[in-house]
């Protein structure tokens, strides 16, 4: 069952909807229209990604994170 991201075209809020059938339409939990407009989701992955700095953030950056002069700390 997918859930897809919506906004509603009269009241402008989004949500969510939980498809539990092909026929199920989504509607706005506020309004309770059915005029409504599928939005693209985003998500995230990390892949091979560097694990955060564990210098406490009053310190400098001493190498940790191998981000060198761009790490925030």
């Amino acid at each position: 069952m997918p859930v897809y991201e919506y906004e509603c075209r009269q009241c402008r809020r989004a949500f969510e909807h939980l498809h539990r059938s092909k026929d199920d339409r989504a509607r706005c939990p506020s309004c309770g229209s059915e005029d409504v407009e599928r939005k693209l989701s985003v998500f995230s992955a990390q892949s091979g990604a560097v694990p955060p700095c564990s210098v406490p953030a009053a310190g400098a950056c001493r190498g940790c994170c191998d981000r060198g002069p761009s790490c925030p700390v």
